[in-house]
């Protein structure tokens, strides 16, 4: 088996109070993975070590093979595509949608005659998202959902082996949500991308995702599809007063006890 593309060992952040601790993960090739937690769990913080964002106190990180580091940092993250939760300035970009999506090439900054060749690979991305025909429209203007789908883009421009997405549904409505989780897995069944991506709705999830980590600090279950996470694992990240409702047996997390992996 060919090495995992994103291998974590060990991983801790923060010294006296841990925000993240003892993490251990391995995402292979064409693998949709889930995270799911409170608020206030590490996930964001997670993506940002995963991306060396953030270094962590203790503990090793392998992309593609290759340990992450200072000096090779750069070159591995050209195969990464990386959308955070969006921030307050991103809304007022004063930007066409093309140009915000051509954010997300390793050369947006090189010079204009040198920009036309990026011209495909900025359509691609923003067919995928359904999103094309606003490519010279004021991102400023667009709505919330539709600004979201273009940061989606953004991160898919580039054509990533890995891409880290961070509540990537966030205003979207149900129908462009269903779009997005369905466009994701066909890039994992289709071109053998990963997929890590942090969803605060593990119901609306299970359907597209191959596994689903629940973190708190720690990963405290690491389910695959047809398991059933114990009501103890649910109680001990929300606490007590969570009350679990199981509407569908196929979700991962509400389908029979199966054996781990």
């Amino acid at each position: 088996m060919s090495a995992p593309v994103v291998r974590l060992d060990h991983i801790r952040v923060g010294e006296d109070a841990a925000i993240l601790e003892d993490i251990d993960l391995e995402v292979h090739a064409g693998h949709f993975l889930g995270i799911v937690g409170p608020n206030g769990a590490g996930k964001s913080t997670l993506l940002s070590v995963i991306t060396g964002l953030i270094s962590p106190s203790a503990g090793h990180i392998d992309l593609f093979g290759r340990c992450l580091g200072r000096l090779n940092r750069r070159r591995l993250l050209r195969q990464v595509g990386y959308l955070s939760q969006m921030h307050a300035h991103e809304d007022h970009l004063p930007l066409r949608v093309a140009c915000v999506v051509r954010m997300g090439l390793t050369g947006y900054d090189a010079p204009l005659w040198r920009r036309t060749r990026d011209a495909d690979q900025i359509a691609e991305a923003l067919e995928a998202v359904g999103m094309l025909k606003h490519a010279q429209t004021d991102f400023r203007l667009l709505s919330g959902g539709q600004k979201q789908r273009v940061r989606v883009a953004r991160a898919l421009v580039r054509r990533p082996k890995l891409l880290l997405l961070d509540e990537p549904s966030a205003a979207m409505d149900a129908p462009g949500q269903e779009k997005l989780y369905q466009l994701l897995r066909g890039l994992c069944e289709e071109r053998g991308m990963s997929v890590i991506m942090v969803d605060h709705d593990v119901a609306a999830i299970s359907a597209y995702v191959d596994s689903v980590a629940c973190l708190n600090k720690r990963i405290h279950y690491h389910a695959i599809k047809g398991e059933r996470i114990p009501d103890t694992i649910w109680k001990h990240m929300y606490g007590e007063h969570v009350h679990m409702v199981r509407h569908d047996s196929h979700c991962i997390g509400c389908g029979p006890e199966g054996k781990r992996a």
